[in-house]
Formats: C-alpha cells, structure tokens, sequence
C-alpha cells in the first residue's frame, strides 16, 4: 500500500500508518527466524551425525592398548560391572584379589555398549570366585589418536547444540508474542483514530 495515494491524510495519520505497517513487517519477519532455527537444527544434526560416521570409521584403525588388573568392586553374578577406559575390545583374564587366583574365561564375560563403555560380567558359573574385589585386564583401542578424538571433540560439541535448542525456541516464542503485543496496540491505535479519518471525506 502507497500511501502517498492518500492525500487527505494528515501528517500525523501517515506517520501512524507508516509505524503500523512496520510493526506488522516485523511481525511477518519472525517467519525467517523460526526457518531459521529449522534450517539450524537439520544442519547441526546432519554434521553430527556425519562427524560421528567418520570417528566411527577409524575406530577399528586405531593401536590397541592393555589396561592391566583394574580393580572391579565386588562383582555380582549375572550383573555387568562397567571398567574405567571406554572403546574397550575385550577383557583378557581376571583375578579374584582376595584369594588370588586367576578366574577361568569360562566363567565371565565382556561387552561393550554404544558408547564404547566395556564391562565384565561374572557368569553363574563363577560362584566360587563371587567374594571380594576382581582384578580384571583388557584391551582397549588408544582414542587419543588425533584423526580419532579430532571428529569426536567436534561432534561432542556440535551435540551440545541440543542443550540451547529450548532456549533459541523459547526466545522465538517471546519475541512472535511480543510482537503479537505490539500490533494488538497499533490495531487498537487505528481504531480509536478511525473517526478523524472518516471526517476528511
């Protein structure tokens, strides 16, 4: 709307109009912030996840490392006990550190979860051996290789987008109701001034 094609308006009706017309631009304008944390959050997501498809890949890569006798606090039967290092591969051999002896592959088992944690869980079998603290070996692959823990640090840090995500998109809210605010008023506004305008006819 030109409003020069409005030549009966008074000059403090054409200033009113203009400042309406940009409270409802700014309005419509939240439009690109919302596209905007949209777009954001697929970017982000996308690089993480391919930031975490190319750490992965070297996984395998990496030199293997022995962490010898870590201590597991009193082992349960059929229970996992998660050990220190993560990206472990298997446990070797343990010990029971009260009766020092060595406990038969047999009876224990190792596994790793998703996020590389390892544990080492005492089979039924191992009753004899339930008792006091194990201490347990295993490998492990070394994850402070540089064309490892490069990608990791990046997608750790990308993940730590989610954490300000509810923050971006309680500030959108507010400023989408704000602006509501705002062009509630400058509605209100013209309204009130409606009579003026119609007595220039």
């Amino acid at each position: 709307m030109e409003l020069k094609t409005f030549p009966y308006l008074g000059k403090a009706q054409l200033n009113k109009m203009k400042k309406q017309m940009k409270i409802k631009n700014s309005a419509v304008d939240l439009t690109d912030l919302a596209l905007g944390i949209v777009i954001l959050g697929i970017v982000v997501s996308v690089g993480a996840n391919i930031l975490i498809g190319v750490r992965d890949s070297q996984l395998t890569d990496l030199p293997v490392l022995t962490t010898t006798n870590e201590t597991v606090t009193s082992p349960a039967v059929d229970t996992a006990s998660p050990l220190t290092n993560i990206w472990g591969i298997t446990v070797t051999d343990c010990y029971n550190s009260s009766s020092d002896t060595q406990i038969e592959a047999a009876n224990f088992t190792s596994s790793v979860d998703g996020f590389g944690i390892i544990s080492v869980t005492p089979a039924s079998t191992a009753t004899e051996w339930i008792g006091g603290d194990w201490l347990c070996s295993y490998t492990r692959y070394d994850t402070t290789e540089p064309n490892w823990a490069l990608a990791n640090d990046a997608a750790d840090g990308l993940a730590e987008y989610g954490d300000w995500f509810d923050i971006i998109v309680i500030v959108g809210i507010a400023a989408v109701i704000i602006a509501l605010i705002f062009m509630a008023f400058g509605r209100g506004g013209s309204t009130s001034g409606s009579g003026g305008l119609g007595g220039s006819y």
